[in-house]
C-alpha cells in the first residue's frame, strides 16, 4: 500500500507521467490520499485555470478510483505535527522551527494508522527529519545563519512512530515504470523518453540530484 503527498502527485501529474502509478497499481495495492492533499492537489487548483489541468487529470483518477481517500484522526495528526515542529529548537531564542504543515502530518499519520508501509513524497524535509535529523540541522543552521540544536525526545518519538514507514520520491515511481514497460510506447524512443521523464521530475520539484539521475540511467545502461 501507498499513500500519496501533494508534492509528488503535483510533480507526476503536471508533467503527466500519472500513468507511471497507475501502471504500478497492481504491485502497489491501493493507493491513498488524504483530505488535505485532496484539496490541496484537486479542489484548490480547479478553481485556479493556471493549474486547473493537473487537477482535472487527478480529479478522473480519483473518480476511476485509482486512488482511495483516508482521514487520519486528529489527535495522531496533531500529534505528529507537534513533534516534527519542535525537533530543531533555535538555540539563543529557544524557539522550535516550523518543519512540516498539515498535509503532510495528515500523511504520516494515515500511513501509521493503516499500516501503510509507502508514502510518496517528494518534499525533501519530511524524509530529512526521519533519515539524517543531523544533516537537515547542519543545513537549516548554514541556511538560517543560527545555531540549532536536536531536541532528542521528539526526534526519538518520530523514529519510533516511523520505523515501519519507507519513503520514496515520483523519480522512483518513473524508475519502476519503466522497468514494467511503461515507457515501451514510445518505441525506439522508449529510453529517450524514460530520461526525459526522470528530469521532468526533478524540474517539477522533485528531490533529486543529476547524479542520482546518471545512476539510474546508467543502472539501466542509458547514456
Amino acid at each position: 500500500m501507498l499513500i500519496c503527498d501533494s508534492s509528488s502527485l503535483i510533480s507526476l501529474s503536471t508533467t503527466g507521467l500519472i500513468g507511471c502509478l497507475v501502471i504500478l497499481k497492481r504491485d502497489l495495492g491501493k493507493i491513498y490520499l488524504t483530505p488535505s492533499v485532496v484539496n490541496e492537489c484537486i479542489e484548490k487548483p480547479l478553481r485556479i485555470p493556471a493549474y486547473s489541468l493537473s487537477a482535472v487529470r487527478l480529479k478522473r483518477a480519483l473518480n476511476e478510483k485509482i486512488f482511495e481517500v483516508v482521514r487520519p484522526s486528529e489527535k495522531n495528526t496533531y500529534e505528529i505535527l507537534t513533534y516534527f515542529n519542535s525537533i530543531l529548537i533555535e538555540k539563543k531564542t529557544k524557539k522550535p522551527i516550523h518543519l512540516i504543515h498539515l498535509g503532510e502530518a495528515e500523511i504520516l499519520a494515515a500511513a501509521i494508522e493503516n499500516k501503510i508501509n509507502y508514502i510518496l513524497i517528494d518534499e525533501r524535509t519530511t524524509r530529512t527529519v526521519v533519515e539524517n535529523i543531523e544533516g537537515l540541522r547542519r543545513h537549516l543552521s548554514e541556511e538560517l545563519n543560527t545555531e540549532l540544536n536536536i531536541n532528542e525526545y521528539s526526534h526519538s518519538k518520530i523514529i519510533e512512530m516511523t520505523k515501519n514507514i519507507n519513503f520514496i520520491r515520483s523519480s522512483e515511481i518513473v524508475a519502476l515504470s519503466y522497468e514494467k514497460n511503461y515507457f515501451k510506447k514510445f518505441r525506439e524512443l522508449e529510453k529517450d523518453a524514460f530520461k526525459a521523464a526522470l528530469y521532468a521530475t526533478k524540474f517539477a520539484g522533485c528531490a533529486i540530484g543529476f547524479d542520482e539521475i546518471n545512476e539510474i540511467l546508467l543502472e539501466e545502461g542509458i547514456k
